[in-house]
């Protein structure tokens, strides 16, 4: 641990800013009520690989299926309502952190309630969700001028036999507790082997990614290179799309964008033109893919605000050689202005919505 005047500083998770959970740390528990206590020590001797010999209300995780397997189990076992009595601490060994990490504290004792690392969606816990795989991957199509298809965004979705849930509201429950990196990480995993088993060998496949999960970006990504060496499919198949729902200023950024592009991987902005992705972050990123928002795309053919604004996307796009792909194409009007303005890739109902497995393209160019 660091030192300050040779006093040890413990680095402590923060619930605060949802900061991600890390792969691996000291988790801690305190309760001044008797049950509980025997709830948690049952707990973490049926999570831990060996025993806790200081603390016997503490495990030592090196893997987040550890963590995770606990918050599975105490979220079942300890109701809602004594889980904010519960005191947890979660503590890192800062040799292995990065230097400068806001989403680290430093200088408070770390405890916070239980409560804040529990998350539920559509009856399920968070945790079950990512350890237990509780999802699926759907494609939708991206195609050319001609209608043909050239890739493939994966989209998570809720399996068939289970309760529906919005995807969006569970990345955002996981980000509010800190398990959006493992959520993102194992909906990443799950795309590169849905890819390996139905898409061809030169077939583009735009795989989401949320730049607040990668903490530490070579070794957040390694285990996601891994699954596409392990999958034997080419890394320059692969479109990493940054999500559009969190700022895209942040200077880390750029090194996620160089260490996914040393593996030969791509990348893209989503939903450029709302929100955070601004042209002017289009210009500092330099992306291969950009994805146009939607509504720049709708009733585009009869909007001279939005043909201004395409003009303009795709003469700034071209001074960097990335590509522009127009998202919600549904209509054939737009389709037609949007190919003779001159863009070159496609997505939308127009062409299919996500599906379990390749479907084949309902258009093709007039």
């Amino acid at each position: 641990m660091p030192t300050l005047g040779g006093i040890n500083i413990p680095r402590y998770h923060s619930a605060v800013g949802s900061a991600p959970l890390r792969d691996y740390g000291l988790v801690e528990f305190a309760s001044d009520d008797p049950v509980t206590l025997k709830t948690l020590n049952e707990a973490i001797i049926e999570c831990a690989t060996s025993p806790n010999e200081d603390n016997a209300l503490a495990l030592r995780y090196d893997n987040q299926q550890m963590l995770l397997k606990l918050m599975s189990k105490l979220q079942r076992t300890i109701e809602k309502r004594n889980a904010h009595n519960v005191q947890c601490r979660i503590s890192y060994d800062t040799d292995q952190l990065e230097n400068e990490d806001a989403s680290i504290e430093s200088h408070n004792d770390g405890w916070i309630s239980l409560s804040e690392l529990f998350g539920e969606v559509g009856g399920r816990s968070v945790s079950d969700y990512i350890l237990y795989r509780l999802f699926t991957t759907y494609l939708q199509p991206i195609v050319l001028p001609s209608g043909k298809a050239v890739g493939y965004e994966f989209l998570l979705r809720p399996l068939p036999e289970q309760s529906p849930f919005r995807p969006a509201e569970l990345f955002e429950e996981a980000r509010r507790i800190g398990q959006h990196s493992y959520l993102d990480r194992a909906a990443r995993h799950s795309a590169i082997q849905m890819g390996a088993s139905h898409l061809p060998s030169g077939m583009k496949r735009f795989v989401n990614f949320l730049p607040s999960s990668l903490h530490q970006p070579k070794t957040c990504l390694k285990s996601t290179f891994e699954t596409i060496r392990q999958s034997g499919t080419d890394p320059r198949d692969y479109v990493f799309e940054v999500m559009e729902t969190e700022p895209l200023d942040d200077p880390r950024l750029q090194n996620v964008f160089e260490v996914y592009r040393q593996e030969g991987v791509h990348l893209a902005l989503d939903d450029v033109g709302s929100g955070f992705a601004t042209l002017d972050i289009v210009d500092e990123l330099r992306p291969d893919y950009v994805k146009m928002d939607r509504r720049w795309v709708s009733s585009c053919e009869g909007d001279p605000q939005k043909q201004r604004y395409i003009d303009r996307l795709l003469e700034r796009v071209s001074r960097f050689h990335g590509v522009v792909l127009a998202e919600g194409v549904e209509r054939q009007e737009e389709w037609d202005y949007l190919k003779n303005a001159g863009v070159p890739l496609f997505q939308g109902y127009l062409f299919g919505r996500a599906t379990p497995i390749p479907t084949e393209i309902p258009v093709e160019a007039r």
